[in-house]
């Protein structure tokens, strides 16, 4: 399989489609944009990405990292306006990772409930 430049790749998909390149363009670049949110922003513990595949959290990284961010708030220092907002900063990512965990723990529990079901 040879790979294809965006460009070339823009142009067949909207010769296909009958649409303007721009368009596809616009609407690849939306669609990866996206993407990148729910990666970076840890929405959910899964993402399917078409074409790539699944991306899973790990629950031992999750809860390694809110451990360690924990411990680093106990002693941060607020003394200058940088480190309040890198402290409001980690404290935001702190509870995006707790609310993954919750979601990560609710996805083992169902599925140790689905196999106990099954082995019956």
């Amino acid at each position: 399989m040879n790979p294809k430049k965006a460009n070339k790749l823009y142009i067949q998909v909207a010769e296909d489609l009958n649409i303007t390149e721009d368009l596809v363009e616009v609407i690849t670049e939306f669609y990866y944009k996206e993407v990148k949110n729910l990666m970076t922003n840890l929405l959910e513990p899964r993402i399917n990405v078409e074409g790539l595949g699944h991306f899973t959290t790990r629950a031992i990284v999750i809860t390694k990292s809110i451990d360690k961010i924990s411990k680093v708030l106990e002693n941060h220092d607020t003394s200058t306006f940088k480190a309040y907002h890198n402290k409001k900063a980690m404290e935001i990512k702190l509870n995006a990772l707790s609310k993954l965990k919750i979601k990560i723990d609710k996805e083992i529990d169902r599925k140790s409930e689905f196999n106990k079901l099954n082995k019956k």
